[in-house]
C-alpha cells in the first residue's frame, strides 16, 4: 500500500481495537436488558429472582445509559461501525440491528432537527424582523423541533423499538423460508401487540417511546403497502417515528437476515430514496436528512468503476475509495492510494462509478478483498470464506 492508504488502514485497525472493548460493554448492557425482559415475560427463564433488583426498565436511568453509548458511537469513525456488521451470521442480529437503528435514527433525527429548526427560525425572523430590530441576535432563543432531552429519550426508543420480538419464538424469528399468513401476523404483533404489552409490563408511559415501538412499521405516506399497524393518518405520524422506520429498513437490509443476505449499503440508500421521495414535504426533508447523514455511498460499500475495477469506500464524502481489483477483477493486494472520486484528477482519469452496474454485496466480494481489508473486518467476522445463498431483497422487513 502507499503511505496514505497504509496509514489510514493502520489507524482504523488501532481505533477498532479500542472500540471493540466499548462495543462489548454496550452489547452486555443490551444483553442484560433483554434477559431482564425475558424474565418479566416469563418465556426463556423461570428462575426466581432473589436479589431484590427489579427487571422493569427505568426509563430515566436507561436514557442516561444509552446516552453514554451514543457518545461512544459519535466518537467512532463510521467505517469502523460499518465494519462491525456480520455479513455471514445472524447470531448477533438482534443486538446489531437494535444498535444500528439507534445510531442511524439518532444521527438522522439530529440532522432533521437542525435543518427544520433553522427553517422555522429563519421564517420567524423574517416575519417579525421589524419588531426584532431592538433585540440582539445572540439574545434570541432559537426554536428546536425536538429539545435535547426529547432527542435522548427518542434514542432510547430507537434502541428498544423491536423489544416486542422477545415474546416471539426464535424458531419463527429465524425462519429461512417464506412466512405464511398466520406466521406473518404473529411477527407483526411485535409492534402494536407485544410492543404494547412490553410498555405496560414496564410501566412505560412516555409518548415518544410508545409511538416508536407501536408504529415503526406504520405507513409513512398514504396507501403505503405492507405497513402495519394502522395509524390515524400517515401525515399525523410524528417525524421521529418516520425516521425510525427508515433506519429500521436500512439497518435490516445491510445486515444478514434469516431470510436474506446483506445488501450493499449504496443500493439500500438509493432504493429507500426512490421509494419514499416526492410524497410530502416533511418526508422529503426526512429523506434529505437521511441521505446527508448516511451518504449515497456509505462507508464500507463496494462499487464498480466504468473501467471494471472494484473500489472499497472508506469515506462517504467524495466518496473516498481504495481500488482493490484490476480491470479484469483480479485482487490488488497493494493499493496505490486513497482516491477522491469527485476530484478533477479522478474524473480526468475516468475513475467514475458505473451507475449501470448493480452494487455488489459484501458476501459476493469478500473473497476478492485484499488481506489488509479482510483483516480489518476479521474482528467481527468468525470466518473469512463461507458459502452463501443469494436471495432477492426488497424493502420488506419484519
Amino acid at each position: 500500500m502507499s503511505v496514505d492508504a497504509e496509514q489510514k488502514m493502520l489507524e482504523m485497525m488501532r481505533e477498532k481495537k479500542i472500540f471493540l472493548e466499548k462495543y462489548k460493554q454496550a452489547k452486555k448492557l443490551f444483553s442484560d436488558l433483554v434477559k431482564s425482559q425475558k424474565r418479566l415475560f416469563n418465556r426463556d427463564s423461570r428462575e426466581k429472582k432473589d436479589d431484590g433488583v427489579s427487571d422493569k426498565i427505568n426509563v430515566k436511568e436507561s436514557v442516561h445509559a444509552i446516552n453514554d453509548i451514543m457518545e461512544m458511537l459519535f466518537e467512532t469513525d463510521r467505517l469502523i461501525l460499518n465494519s462491525m456488521k456480520d455479513y455471514f451470521s445472524t447470531d448477533d442480529y438482534f443486538f446489531q440491528h437494535s444498535f444500528g437503528v439507534c445510531y442511524i435514527g439518532t444521527i438522522v433525527l439530529k440532522r432533521f432537527n437542525e435543518i427544520f429548526s433553522q427553517y422555522i427560525n429563519n421564517m420567524l425572523i423574517a416575519k417579525f424582523k421589524d419588531s426584532l430590530k431592538q433585540h440582539r441576535e445572540e439574545e434570541m432563543v432559537p426554536f428546536f423541533y425536538y429539545p435535547h432531552e426529547a432527542v435522548r429519550t427518542i434514542s432510547m426508543g430507537y434502541l428498544m423499538h423491536d423489544m416486542g420480538k422477545i415474546m416471539i419464538p426464535d424458531s419463527l424469528l429465524n425462519k429461512k423460508s417464506v412466512l405464511n399468513r398466520k406466521e406473518l401476523r404473529e411477527i407483526q404483533k411485535h409492534a402494536g401487540g407485544y410492543g404494547t404489552l412490553f410498555l405496560k409490563i414496564n410501566g412505560i408511559y412516555d409518548v415518544y417511546i410508545e409511538n416508536i415501538i407501536k408504529y415503526h412499521h406504520a405507513a409513512i405516506y398514504f396507501n403505503e403497502k405492507k405497513a402495519y399497524p394502522v395509524y390515524q393518518s400517515p401525515s399525523d405520524l410524528p417525524p421521529y417515528v418516520k425516521i425510525c422506520k427508515l433506519a429500521d429498513i436500512y439497518s435490516a437490509m445491510t445486515l444478514k437476515r434469516s431470510y436474506g443476505e446483506a445488501v450493499n449499503p449504496t443500493k439500500v440508500v438509493n432504493t429507500i430514496y426512490q421509494d419514499y421521495s416526492g410524497r410530502n414535504p416533511i418526508l422529503q426533508l426526512i429523506l434529505y436528512s437521511f441521505v446527508k447523514e448516511i451518504g449515497t455511498c456509505p462507508e464500507g460499500s463496494i462499487l464498480t468503476l466504468i473501467n471494471g475495477q472494484s473500489v472499497y469506500v472508506i469515506n462517504s464524502q467524495g466518496p473516498e475509495v481504495i481500488i482493490f481489483t484490476d480491470e479484469a477483477g483480479r485482487t490488488i493486494e497493494k493499493a496505490d492510494k486513497i482516491i477522491n472520486l469527485s476530484s478533477p484528477i479522478s474524473k480526468s482519469q475516468n475513475l467514475v462509478i458505473d451507475s449501470e452496474q448493480l452494487p455488489k454485496t459484501p458476501v459476493e466480494m469478500f473473497n476478492r478483498l485484499p488481506e489488509y481489508l479482510k483483516e480489518f473486518h476479521s474482528e467481527s467476522l468468525n470466518t473469512q470464506t463461507q458459502a452463501t445463498t443469494k436471495h432477492e431483497s426488497n424493502l420488506t422487513t419484519y
